[in-house]
Parts: structure tokens; C-alpha cells; sequence
């Protein structure tokens, strides 16, 4: 189905998808937190550019809310992509996202039982035997280091990939460096250094001057790009939630620009319960979460730092100990992660944009 107020980014598609193809890499595991686009890209731009350059195609989403089987689900998902490239000759995107899902018109439901289904290394190479390469594109991944007893399909899983990498690519995503790094960046994971790592760039003022001239062709109002690209700015580059304001401008014409941003905003906290998030949180990681909303890089643990925190608190000192416990809580909890270059952030973009509101008022 066509969305056509998506930006493509067909250059960084081909890009990413050559360098697979070329031999150039095997692998790529993009970063970015939730909400900034990944999911789309993946769908929208990297499958039909990795189906123009001759791929198979398999999508697979980690993020679900129902855990029960999911390792499971995945290898029925990735068995049923596997008997299907062997059945057909022609690329195919296969996209396990649905209780149900249509092959060429023919239902299959997705299987939970693995009784009758290979290990993840051999299905692997089945995809590896097809004539015509394949790339996997396996949307947040983190997710399985979070589950209890996976260690064994994540081992399955690099084993098939180390083994048939000229003939199987894949492109991982993920939101969480802490619980990415568990996977990809600790010497005894088995995917240490598997994947080249890469920070999900930020979409640019292009995106806005295309959203301003949709809404205007929808509308025939007059739209003021600047002022499209400094609500972006304000919404820490968040593509989710500028679609969404725009939506609300064409449904409704009479709102302005500042009006749909504030009253989207207003309902996307209600609903995601920031506040919430704030309760639990303890004062110094309060404290360090408004420090790095307004700078990702600032150094929580420099001597000017600790001694701000400590006059904010009303006591005599943080230690650097107090600040290195406050951070490890913190990524825990998902509330901050580091991008690929080791620079804190937050990883909500919403959570972000409700702490910096508050400090303005």
C-alpha cells in the first residue's frame, strides 16, 4: 500500500545494499532509537532495493509484545522463507508480521511447533543452496538477548550466517546499544564483531521540505518550511511523530503548525506515560536524564559535572562510582543508550522532548 507521506532514501538504500552485494561487508547492524524510522526503511527502501539487486528477501520483527515462542515463531518464519525461495525462482520479500501470512495467495499459518523444523544453522544453509542470494533483515535484535535461554538459537543463528555469508547477508537493527553490545561487542558473545556497526543517519531538512510541500498540494495552504524543520529540530529528528502532525494539518486545515504540534504532543505523552517513567526514576538519574537531553555529549562523570549534581541534590559530593551506577541503571531500564561512537543518549525521543519541555517551563 502506497504511504505517500513516506520520504524514501533510495541513496543510503543502495549504498548499504551494494556493499552487501559486492562482498564489500556481510553484515550491518543499524542503530537508532525507537521511532526514528528504521522499521520503514527496512521495508520501504532496503527490501525492493535488495530485490532489484537480485535478492531473496526475509523481514523479521523481534519487537513483540507476546514473547511466548518467539524464537520459535522466528525459526517457523525463517523455514517457511526457506521452502519458499526453493519453490520459486523470482525474488521474493517474505515479511512474518501477522498470525497469517499470504504466499502468492496461498494462507500459511505461522508454525509455533519446531518439532518438525531444522536447526537455525541448517535452514540457514538451505537458504545459502538457492542459485540466488539472500538477505535477512532481522528488526531489533536486541530483543533476543533479553529473553531467558536464547544463548543456544543466537549461537545456531551466527553459526549459519558465519558459515554461508557469501550466498546470506543480513542487516540487524536495534535500539538498545546495552543490550546490543551483550550480542555484538563483548569478546564471549557469540556474535563479537559479526556485524559492521552503523549509526541510523538522522533524516535532514529534506524530509520536512517534502512533508511541507505534500501538505500544501493536500491542503493549498501556504507552508512555512522553516518553520516545518525547527518543530522537527524540537522533536529530536523524530520522523513518527512529524508525520503525525502533518496528518493532523491536511485531515484538519484550519490547524495551524504550532497548534497540531502541541496538541499531538500532549496526546502522545498521555498515552506513553512519561511521567510515569520520571517517578521511578532516582533524583541523580533525574538529574544526569535532563544533562543529556540537552547534551548527548556531555561527560556525567567530569569533576565540573559531579559537583553541579551535588549542589542540585543538596549534598556534598557525587562520586564517580554514584554517577557509573546511576548510568548502569539507567541502560537497564532502556532509558539511555550510547550511540555507536559512545555518546549518551536517551532512548526515547518522546521521553526526551517531555524532560526538555519541562525545563523550559
Amino acid at each position: 500500500m502506497n504511504d505517500p507521506l513516506y520520504f524514501h532514501r533510495p541513496d543510503y538504500a543502495a549504498k548499504l545494499v551494494n556493499s552487501l552485494k559486492d562482498g564489500i561487508m556481510h553484515a550491518f547492524t543499524l542503530f537508532a532509537p525507537r521511532r526514528m524510522g528504521k522499521t520503514k526503511f527496512l521495508l520501504n527502501d532496503i527490501a525492493p532495493a535488495a530485490e532489484e539487486a537480485g535478492f531473496n528477501v526475509f523481514y523479521f520483527s523481534f519487537m513483540d509484545d507476546n514473547r511466548d515462542n518467539l524464537t520459535q515463531r522466528f525459526q517457523a518464519a525463517l523455514y517457511h522463507f526457506a521452502q519458499n525461495i526453493n519453490k520459486i525462482s523470482s525474488a521474493k520479500t517474505f515479511i512474518s508480521s501477522v498470525s497469517k501470512i499470504d504466499i502468492l495467495g496461498v494462507g500459511i499459518e505461522r508454525d509455533t511447533e519446531t518439532k518438525a523444523i531444522p536447526p537455525i544453522s541448517d535452514i540457514i544453509s538451505a537458504i545459502a543452496a538457492v542459485g540466488r542470494p539472500s538477505l535477512l533483515l532481522l528488526d531489533e535484535v536486541q530483543e533476543l538477548a533479553r529473553i531467558k535461554g536464547t544463548e543456544g538459537i543466537i549461537r545456531a543463528l551466527r553459526t549459519g550466517l558465519d558459515i554461508n555469508q557469501n550466498q546470506v547477508k543480513t542487516i540487524f537493527t536495534g535500539s538498545s546499544t546495552h543490550d546490543l553490545k551483550a550480542m555484538f561487542n563483548n569478546s564471549r558473545a557469540p556474535f563479537f564483531h559479526f556485524a559492521h556497526a552503523l549509526d541510523f543517519p538522522l533524516l535532514s531538512r529534506a524530509f520536512t521540505d517534502f512533508l511541507a510541500d505534500i501538505y500544501h498540494e493536500r491542503t493549498g495552504n501556504a507552508a512555512d518550511k522553516n518553520a516545518f524543520y525547527e518543530i522537527f529540530e524540537k522533536l529530536n529528528h523524530t520522523p513518527m511523530y512529524m508525520r503525525a502532525i502533518v496528518q493532523d494539518m491536511i485531515v484538519n486545515p484550519d490547524l495551524s503548525l504550532h497548534t497540531a504540534a502541541v496538541e499531538r504532543l500532549e496526546q502522545l505523552n498521555s498515552q506513553d506515560g512519561q511521567i510515569k517513567e520520571w517517578q521511578q526514576m532516582r533524583p541523580l538519574e533525574q538529574i544526569i536524564l535532563a544533562d543529556i537531553a540537552q547534551n548527548n555529549n556531555v561527560s556525567p562523570y567530569s569533576n565540573q559535572r559531579r559537583k553541579e549534581y551535588a549542589l542540585m541534590l543538596g549534598v556534598t559530593n557525587i562520586s564517580s562510582s554514584s554517577v557509573q551506577s546511576a548510568l548502569k541503571r539507567m541502560e537497564r531500564h532502556n532509558w539511555i543508550s550510547r550511540d555507536m561512537s559512545g555518546s549518551l543518549q536517551i532512548n526515547s525521543p518522546l521521553l526526551q522532548i517531555w524532560i526538555m519541555a519541562q525545563d523550559k517551563r
